[in-house]
């Protein structure tokens, strides 16, 4: 990263969940949880990848087969939740050296996510990086679209300038919310979509969380380009041909 960037510092808005978490696998394991507590079969990684979408109901709808019920749902927000709460958050491989090396640049970060805010804080605490970012934003209403979370969240951190600031996440969702409020937005693969369904989101399309940062950081005007940009600090990303 070019010491000229001092003068003129990126904003970097971090997903969660897929993103600074390797948590694919927590996932699908919660995700089966919640089918087999209303009675329907669990899930693997495949038929994650091939269903996920936003919101989680509909998400569960498309797993089913048919609606969830008013019935139904309770359970698997419940089931979902103290699934996720009993876990140790799996912070990606390397995540910590990299965020760190970001700040140290003097660039600024912050975090947005769909997760619950008191169980995102959590996380966050459990991993020692809550110091990294100016704010921390989960799921504060029940079926907050990321758009409107990020525009929330931006108006929060005194609406930065938009032209210098990405959300680098890990689904055609989050490349939309990008869209909307007027950002970049740079996506990485071993997440909760394939690679196939990325590379339709119209945004740059990376396989780790070092080349995403390199991008936003060192090619601040670039939005649609498939970049080729080697990793220096992470390994690559061998989960995404799951």
């Amino acid at each position: 990263m070019s010491p000229a960037l001092l003068v003129r510092p990126v904003h970097i808005v971090w997903d969660w969940n897929g993103t600074l978490l390797d948590d694919l696998d927590h996932t699908v394991d919660a995700v089966s949880a919640c089918q087999e507590a209303i009675g329907e079969p669990p899930v693997d990684a495949a038929t994650y990848w091939r269903h996920h979408c936003l919101p989680g109901r509909a998400f569960h709808d498309r797993l089913c087969g048919r609606p969830v019920t008013d019935v139904e749902w309770p359970t698997i927000t419940r089931t979902f939740a103290e699934h996720m709460a009993a876990r140790k958050p799996p912070l990606r491989a390397g995540a910590t050296r990299l965020l760190e090396s970001v700040s140290r640049r003097k660039h600024i970060q912050s975090l947005l996510s769909l997760t619950d805010d008191p169980q995102l804080r959590r996380e966050v605490e459990q991993t020692g990086l809550t110091n990294v970012f100016e704010r921390i934003d989960g799921r504060h209403e029940p079926g907050t679209p990321k758009s409107e979370a990020l525009r929330r969240h931006l108006a929060a951190l005194g609406e930065p300038d938009r032209r210098r600031v990405v959300l680098i996440g890990d689904t055609t969702d989050d490349a939309e919310a990008a869209r909307t409020c007027g950002v970049r937005a740079v996506l990485h693969t071993g997440g909760f979509e394939p690679l196939e369904k990325l590379r339709t989101a119209g945004a740059p399309v990376v396989d780790s969380l070092t080349a995403a940062a390199r991008l936003a950081v060192e090619h601040p005007t670039r939005t649609s380009e498939q970049p080729t940009i080697p990793d220096i600090v992470l390994g690559r990303n061998t989960r995404r041909h799951r």
